[in-house]
């Protein structure tokens, strides 16, 4: 009589980025991240996660944005460091249907950008930084706070323009905030551009291998 073979499914998913059925416990790095970024005086408004291929730094990444995904007044934006960094965020904010009214009371148009946001008798706003200005001081002024998180980042034409115009925005006291997560070697190829050495004061929270 032959014997038949029970196999017993994995229950930590390999499949890249997707929150398995079962989680090593990431819970103390979650609560560092959330804390950081909350509250009327941040900690901190940049945070890197950094670890080898498989230490689970997107797990958490999407674990901490989860969880701020959970107070109404936080915007959490997922960008592609292989597009357009600053053009993707503002059409992603633009696309909320929470933020028209926002936007429509400030009085921004986003109609040259090809945004479908118009206003009339205001003149379209023709410079996408120019936009994420207005849009960030207005969501600013309404309480509401802008996480963007990037996955895998790499030092690209994107990723640079990015973090050198998301220095300037901080200067500017807007409430967002950014959350990336890299390998060792690219986020320390990012934070040696001449313009972006601020990263290596933002915090870093380096993932050990599992077994």
């Amino acid at each position: 009589m032959l014997k038949m073979e029970t196999k017993m499914q994995n229950p930590f998913s390999l499949t890249f980025g997707k929150e398995p059925a079962s989680m090593i416990s990431r819970d103390t790095q979650t609560e560092e991240i959330v804390e950081g970024f909350s509250g009327e005086n941040p900690e901190f408004h940049a945070c890197m996660i950094t670890g080898i291929r498989g230490s689970g730094k997107t797990v958490l990444l999407t674990s901490a944005a989860n969880r701020i995904r959970e107070d109404p007044s936080w915007i959490v934006i997922d960008l592609s460091p292989e597009r357009d960094l600053l053009h993707s965020l503002a059409a992603e904010l633009s696309n909320r249907k929470e933020l028209l009214q926002i936007f429509r009371d400030a009085r921004i148009n986003l109609s040259f950008l090809g945004f479908g946001l118009e206003i009339d008798g205001v003149p379209p706003i023709t410079d996408i930084v120019v936009a994420l200005d207005r849009m960030l001081d207005r969501l600013t002024r309404r309480g509401k706070h802008v996480l963007v998180t990037i996955d895998e980042v790499i030092s690209n034409r994107y990723v640079r323009e990015f973090t050198s115009q998301f220095q300037i925005f901080l200067r500017k006291e807007y409430a967002f905030f950014l959350l990336m997560t890299g390998l060792y070697e690219n986020v320390q190829d990012l934070q040696n551009e001449k313009s972006l050495t601020f990263l290596y004061r933002a915090p870093k929270i380096a993932l050990q291998p599992l077994s």
